[in-house]
C-alpha cells in the first residue's frame, strides 16, 4: 500500500470499496478487513454469494461493514450474525469447505507507521479532548494505515473451531397481524387469545396493558 497524506484513493480497490461503503478509513474499518481477508485466505474461499460463508462478529463496530464487503456476509442473506459482546473478535465458517476460524485482536498497540511525531500529537490532542474533528479524522487515518501494514499474526491470535455455522437463514410466509394489519413473518408471530397471530410489537402493548 502507497502513502498518502490525504484521501484514500492510493489504497488497493478492495479497501477502497470498504471505505466507500463505509465512508471513511478507520482502525476498526481495517481489523475487519483485515480479518476477512486472512479468513477468505485460511478457507481457500470466495466472496459469499449466498450463505456459503457466515460471519460472527462479536462487536457492532465499523468492522462488520468491511466483512459485508470483503465476505459478502450481511444480514439480510443471514449469513452475517452480530453477538454484540463488544469484543474485538471474530468466527467466520465456510460451509463448503467445513472449517471455521476465531480471530480475536491481541492485547497492545505501538503505532509503528509514517509521521510518528504528528501521530503523538494528535494523540495527545485526542487524550486531552483539544482535537478538532479534521485532526481526529486524520489519526484515525495514520493508525489505519499503520494497522493495514502490520503481519497480521501481531494484530490478531488464530484458532481454529467446531464446525458449527447457524441454520440457513429462515423462510416463512408472511401474514396480516390481527392487531395493526402489517405484514409480519409468520414464525414471528404469536397467537392472542380471541384475535389470532400478532406481531411482537402488538403482543408487547398488549402485555403491558
Amino acid at each position: 500500500m502507497k502513502h498518502s497524506k490525504t484521501g484514500a484513493r492510493d489504497l488497493p480497490p478492495d479497501l477502497l470499496s470498504c471505505v466507500e461503503f463505509h465512508g471513511h478509513l478507520c482502525p476498526g474499518l481495517i481489523y475487519g478487513y483485515r480479518v476477512a481477508k486472512e479468513a477468505r485466505k485460511l478457507l481457500g474461499a470466495a466472496r459469499s454469494h449466498d450463505e456459503e460463508i457466515v460471519a460472527e462478529p462479536e462487536n457492532a463496530s465499523c468492522a462488520v461493514d468491511a466483512l459485508q464487503i470483503i465476505l459478502g456476509t450481511t444480514p439480510g442473506k443471514g449469513n452475517l450474525i452480530i453477538k454484540d459482546h463488544g469484543k474485538n473478535a471474530y468466527t467466520i465458517f465456510s460451509r463448503p469447505a467445513g472449517k471455521g476460524f476465531r480471530f480475536s485482536r491481541k492485547t497492545g498497540y505501538v503505532y509503528e507507521g509514517e509521521r510518528p511525531d504528528e501521530f503523538r500529537t494528535l494523540e495527545k490532542a485526542t487524550r486531552e479532548k483539544t482535537a478538532g474533528e479534521k485532526e481526529l479524522r486524520r489519526q484515525k487515518e495514520l493508525k489505519a494505515r499503520d494497522l493495514a501494514l502490520k503481519p497480521f499474526d501481531h494484530i490478531f491470535s488464530t484458532r481454529e473451531v467446531d464446525f458449527s455455522p447457524p441454520p440457513h437463514a429462515e423462510l416463512a410466509p408472511s401474514k396480516a397481524c390481527a392487531r395493526c394489519g402489517e405484514m409480519t413473518m409468520e414464525s414471528r408471530m404469536t397467537r392472542e387469545e380471541g384475535r389470532g397471530m400478532v406481531c411482537a410489537p402488538c403482543a408487547k402493548t398488549n402485555r403491558n396493558g
